[in-house]
């Protein structure tokens, strides 16, 4: 057989199975019953809050979560449907956006004086190599937002649309929708930025304050290439439903006694990473200070030390909340883990002193 022609083949039959392994189950949802039908079949367990989601669209949702403004918003935008497709991490495979009900919020209807759903859910399912994967699309909760798939670039991402400023839980411009896009990077949704910065982090404070429970409560000296400091405040290594241990906590603290104090070199690794997610969310151009309006919640204070050029700066960002934006919400996670991810040893008390 002509050689040309054995190339042909092998390309025909390379692509054929390439095009294959991508073909998602997502793929073959059409109808409501069908997407319904595989949320639920995404369920770990009986509990999840996937085993009752049913599908809704904007205009059929009834809650005070969503305002008549938003709902219009939703029909200009032509956001009229309940689920959406598309390659949000831009992987070859096919995802799925859907919005809905997860049955896990009740409220007393004013007019039937009955209880009825009040939850209000924007997800994404994964389609990855390792199985499906949900991902919150929501910026806080119980507070609403207009997904929409947009190309650029000729890749998916989504944009979102929404009533209320990121310092605050109420808009001081209550007239005003804002919207931002967001794409899929360090494992979940952030706000897209084709231009990231390319600071030098030096060193990175973070101190995680106290709410109305037991939220744990500690600060972080992160160096890089030196040593680091992790002291555990409070709340950090116990069973946050055993009320005795968290009675003695509360003791504790209130005394002035911490946990512990813990010294280590960050894994090289780990500093890179939490310095590339600082440079992608522009941190020097972020708000000061975030807050939302509930009085029980956490609070933390991130303080970044970076050379621009020459010139050595300091960024701060108080956060009550928790919630400022996408990315900082990914970067508090990773800074939450670093407790546990880390070699920490314990310096001695008689050394502190």
């Amino acid at each position: 057989m002509d050689k040309k022609i054995i190339t042909v083949l092998l390309f025909v039959i390379h692509q054929y199975y390439f095009s294959q392994s991508n073909t998602s189950k997502i793929d073959s949802l059409g109808t409501i019953p069908e997407v319904e039908s595989f949320i639920r079949s995404c369920a770990k367990s009986k509990d999840d809050k996937l085993s009752k989601f049913t599908l809704k669209t904007i205009k059929d949702f009834n809650t005070y979560l969503i305002s008549s403004k938003m709902k219009k918003k939703a029909k200009a935008l032509g956001i009229n449907k309940s689920f959406y497709k598309g390659d949000f991490n831009h992987d070859g495979r096919t995802d799925l956006l859907f919005i809905g009900d997860d049955k896990t919020c009740i409220q007393m209807s004013p007019d039937s004086k009955e209880e009825t759903s009040c939850d209000v859910s924007v997800n994404v399912i994964f389609d990855l190599e390792s199985g499906y994967v949900l991902k919150d699309v929501m910026r806080r909760y119980n507070n609403f937002i207009i997904p929409k798939v947009i190309k650029i670039d000729g890749m998916d991402y989504i944009n979102i649309y929404y009533e209320y400023e990121e310092n605050s839980l109420f808009s001081t411009a209550p007239e005003k929708i804002f919207s931002k896009t967001l794409t899929y990077k360090f494992d979940n949704f952030i706000e897209y930025n084709p231009h990231p910065g390319k600071y030098s982090i030096k060193k990175i404070s973070y101190e995680a304050g106290p709410c109305y429970g037991t939220c744990p409560m500690f600060k972080l000296e992160l160096n890089k290439n030196k040593m680091s400091k992790f002291t555990a405040l409070a709340f950090n290594f116990m069973d946050h439903y055993d009320s005795e241990t968290a009675a003695n906590a509360i003791g504790n603290l209130n005394k002035g006694k911490n946990e512990g104090v813990f010294k280590s070199q960050i894994k090289p690794s780990d500093f890179a990473n939490i310095e590339e997610i600082l440079n992608y969310i522009d941190f020097p151009n972020l708000n000061n200070s975030y807050s939302i309006s509930a009085t029980d919640n956490p609070s933390s204070t991130l303080t970044i030390v970076y050379n621009t050029g020459k010139i050595k700066k300091t960024k701060k960002i108080y956060d009550y909340g928790l919630v400022g934006t996408y990315g900082l919400k990914i970067l508090y996670t990773i800074l939450f883990d670093l407790r546990f991810n880390q070699n920490w040893e314990k310096i001695p008390q008689s050394s502190l002193e």
